[in-house]
């Protein structure tokens, strides 16, 4: 029924983008990879469970013990989101495809959306399968001993929002360099110089620049507040608003540039 009210060129231009995306074996791999090491993960979590552990759980992120592994797939989620992101859009000037892309869908604002909003739904069905069944996993194998908290729904919950952000922002620094490489050296440039930057701005006694960044928005918004009292790491909600202003101006200023200039 929803499908009835929606016109029949945003479908085709969806569903283009979609069979862009889900008919490469490497991006079918990919996800399958990622999903199978994130129940693994989760599984063994659960079989290493101790009640002790409550508070380890519930951060997942940067700590020890067993929720290393777990953590580890949650945070390739997100990076795997931003590179799919950035091949996804990149590669259509790589390959040289877009101007056949835009002859099927001439309206360049239609395409735009299309592209971003697959490749966001895309990823985020992938993720929510890997916590779904990584949560499954992880109450199966630890029995009682493993309580289904609000917090750990806060986790997936944040990390499903970041995966969304970092996928717009990867397929808009696509369109924004015109290579999926210069896109993904970008985002990694990033997550190197931030941290320096965190450092040196705390040093010169304006440590709160660095709520203001991707990155600490990121870790603020995947971990729900459980790094808060951290002098780099934005507080969840804030972090949360700082992650979509970063997302939307990057897709701003990407529609901004593919809409006005040549394929």
């Amino acid at each position: 029924m929803i499908l009835d009210v929606v016109p029949d060129s945003v479908l085709r231009a969806a569903d283009s983008e979609f069979r862009k995306i889900t008919s490469l074996r490497v991006n079918r791999r990919v996800a399958g990879v990622l999903v199978g090491y994130g129940v693994v993960a989760f599984a063994i979590m659960g079989l290493s469970f101790e009640p002790a552990d409550a508070a380890v759980r519930d951060r997942f992120l940067f700590t020890t013990g067993s929720a290393i592994a777990p953590g580890l797939a949650l945070l390739a989620a997100v990076v795997l989101a931003a590179v799919l992101g950035a091949v996804a859009s990149g590669d259509e000037y790589r390959l040289g495809s877009l101007g056949l892309s835009a002859l099927f869908t001439p309206d360049r604002n239609l395409l735009f959306g299309a592209k971003l909003g697959v490749t966001a739904a895309v990823s985020l069905v992938v993720t929510l399968g890997l916590e779904v069944l990584g949560g499954a996993a992880l109450l199966l194998f630890g029995r009682d001993r493993v309580p289904l908290t609000a917090n750990l729904l806060a986790i997936f919950g944040g990390v499903a929002f970041a995966v969304i952000c970092w996928s717009i922002i990867g397929a808009a620094l696509g369109f924004l360099l015109r290579t999926p490489v210069q896109a993904i050296a970008a985002m990694i440039a990033v997550a190197v110089i931030e941290p320096l930057v965190w450092i040196t701005a705390r040093a010169v006694g304006f440590g709160g620049l660095a709520n203001i960044l991707p990155i600490s928005a990121t870790v603020g918004a995947m971990t729900n507040g459980a790094y808060a009292k951290g002098a780099f790491i934005a507080p969840t909600p804030a972090a949360i608003a700082v992650l979509l202003i970063w997302t939307g101006g990057a897709a701003a200023a990407a529609w901004w540039f593919f809409t006005r200039r040549d394929l």
